[in-house]
């Protein structure tokens, strides 16, 4: 072979060099790099080198798919590398949220939401993961009804959308407030079509009520300086939550005769101890405070003082609203009462409050509010079936009844009717040998009482 043909077989790359010299370690030399044990999905996937920034990495970034850590999901999922949607979860503004995550751009997709559930889970509930549970596509569903209509339902009309977006947020980044706004969600849609259904909770709705009380009776019990400003605000507007679904968590199945006061447990009243612990969390929570993302809800919770939202009647005037005989069965009628000279003078203050409230959304929170202040010892005797006592509740029931809400309407007619069948049973239909004190009660707990237009 002439040198002239040679040097262009050699120049086209037909001679390989000798294995071992230089021109073989140059063409065949690959640029190292450390390897990520901890990148995402996709870019395992593509064997290169992920940033791990979350909850989504420059790579998917650059390449416009979805990106997931979640090494749970199935392979044909994590295979797909599915391209960013338009069909983004529509409960979460990038800037309402305030994460601590550098990079929030695709934080409304759906994959990016079960990321971050999960790796708080993971984080804060090591035992859920070891049995099997992580928040599926199914949630997230129940978490934009949640958004929806059921925070709808439950009418909290001022800060409503303050209401909506923070409940969200905050659930996002707490799963014991995630849980906690599930459960109302499942009962919401068990109990709206009809308040009185016999329809008993179905596993999803105990396990997520019973799991996010257990784990904010955890962190009720840390002290406050342990506690980060997203954990103080979860806990205040979990135990909201909390007290919305213990109102409506009862058994209309069951005989009158089967609800209290005809028997008695350890839950008796339970509504109603969470409603009076709503303010000792909301001072714990400290949320009148200014870095609180529930300062101005927190504030509908106050009604003596400057800060008060609503006038309420003084006490004598509320005392004064009484029916006459009513305030005669209870001795109120006297000059110089109190409530230091008479036990039901607190309970008759509150009654005395709601009873001339026009029925509105705004008003059923003053009423729920209200009932909070009632002191340990008219608890006490509620719980000792004292009939005066009882039928002071009773004449409350009949009010807040008429408010019509879905998680309301059904304790206060149950229970209202249960404590008119007692008072009945036990007492011949007269407390004080005056049977029209039972008549406002009757009319507005009786069976004749049907389910409201605003019932949803």
């Amino acid at each position: 072979m002439s040198s002239t043909n040679m040097a262009s077989v050699k120049s086209s790359g037909i001679v390989k060099a000798k294995s071992g010299s230089k021109a073989d370690t140059s063409f065949r030399k690959r640029k190292s790099h450390t390897k990520s044990r901890s990148g995402c999905v996709n870019c395992k996937l593509r064997h290169i080198k992920c940033d791990e920034s979350k909850p989504i990495c420059n790579n998917c970034t650059s390449f416009r798919v979805s990106c997931t850590y979640d090494r749970t999901l199935k392979s044909s999922e994590a295979l797909a590398l599915q391209p960013w949607s338009e069909q983004v979860f529509p409960l979460v503004n990038v800037r309402e949220t305030r994460l601590t995550y550098a990079s929030l751009a695709s934080l409304s997709l759906n994959r990016q939401v079960l990321t971050m559930l999960n790796d708080h889970i993971r984080e804060s509930d090591p035992q859920a993961v070891k049995n099997g549970f992580l928040f599926k596509d199914q949630h997230l569903r129940y978490l934009n009804q949640f958004h929806e209509k059921t925070i709808l339902s439950l009418k909290m009309n001022h800060k409503l959308d303050l209401y909506r977006r923070e409940s969200v947020r905050l659930a996002i980044r707490e799963p014991f407030l995630l849980h906690l706004v599930l459960a109302v969600t499942l009962m919401h849609e068990r109990l709206a079509a009809s308040p009185l259904t016999t329809e008993p909770p179905s596993i999803q709705e105990l396990y997520h009520h019973a799991t996010g009380s257990s784990q904010l009776n955890q962190l009720l019990s840390s002290h406050p300086s342990q506690l980060s400003r997203v954990q103080k605000d979860a806990m205040f507007m979990g135990t909201i939550l909390l007290a919305c679904t213990s109102f409506a968590q009862l058994d209309a199945s069951l005989p009158l005769a089967s609800h209290w006061p005809f028997v008695s447990s350890p839950h008796d009243l339970d509504w109603l101890k969470i409603c009076s612990g709503k303010r000792v969390v909301q001072k714990l929570a400290d949320t009148h405070a200014a870095d609180s993302a529930l300062r101005d809800i927190s504030y509908e919770f106050v009604l003596s003082g400057p800060a008060a939202r609503v006038e309420l009647l003084p006490e004598e005037d509320a005392i004064a609203r009484l029916p006459e005989p009513l305030r005669r069965l209870l001795r109120l009628d006297h000059a110089g009462v109190s409530a230091k000279t008479n036990a039901y003078y607190d309970a008759g203050v509150v009654v005395g409050r709601v009873l001339p409230l026009e029925i509105s959304e705004d008003n059923l929170l003053v009423s729920l509010v209200l009932v909070s202040f009632l002191p340990v010892r008219f608890r006490e005797m509620l719980e000792e079936k004292d009939a005066k006592a009882l039928l002071l509740f009773a004449w409350y029931h009949a009010k807040i009844g008429q408010f019509g809400r879905w998680w309301v309407w059904r304790r206060a007619v149950t229970e209202g009717r249960a404590i008119l069948a007692y008072l009945e049973r036990y007492y011949g239909g007269t407390v004080g040998g005056d049977e029209e004190l039972l008549g406002y009660p009757k009319k507005w707990c009786g069976m004749e009482v049907m389910v409201n237009e605003g019932m949803t």
